[in-house]
């Protein structure tokens, strides 16, 4: 009775190791070109085929709500805590958010005013007043200046990426 206790423990920690390493190859660990010239960040992407931002206007028309899409354009603002966030400049004046699928791979925390090329869902989001504070607070402003600044939810464009290049400009 003991062996098969301890056979069911080695082999639960043995599937839990699997599958924790399995989760991991999902996103590889970020990578710099060769000529230093370029990051990557979540899944290896390449430029092929990107849309400029400035033309995202025309893309949306095509599209509607959500879609797949590969972007490139100029990043406004990176989370100044870990870069878990990015924001791109739309050519309304407003900022396109965008994330990282499941939380697994960040951007540099001072990427803001270089190009990047970006791969996954774009859909538009309903950000509650407690998350656009924290948004605001991450990107530096403080709580104080949150609480005043942000009153009610705010709708966004949102992109939720699946892959990143990053070019040092």
């Amino acid at each position: 009775m003991k062996s098969l206790i301890a056979i069911s423990f080695t082999l639960g920690l043995i599937l839990g190791v699997l599958q924790v390493s399995a989760q991991k190859m999902v996103f590889p660990k970020d990578s710099v070109s060769a000529d230093g010239n370029m990051s990557y960040h979540g899944q290896r992407i390449n430029e092929e085929g990107a849309v400029a931002i400035s033309d995202i206007d025309g893309l949306l028309e095509d599209i509607g709500e959500e879609a797949q899409v590969k972007l490139s354009g100029t990043i406004e603002a990176a989370c100044k805590v870990k870069g878990c966030w990015m924001t791109m400049a739309l050519p309304n004046g407003e900022e396109m958010r965008v994330k990282f699928k499941d939380y697994g791979f960040f951007v540099p925390t001072d990427a803001a005013g270089k190009t990047a090329v970006m791969e996954g869902k774009l859909s538009v989001e309903t950000l509650s007043v407690e998350e656009a504070r924290h948004l605001a607070e991450d990107a530096g402003m403080s709580k104080e200046e949150a609480e005043k600044a942000i009153t009610e939810p705010k709708k966004e464009l949102s992109l939720e990426a699946t892959g990143v290049i990053v070019k040092a400009e």
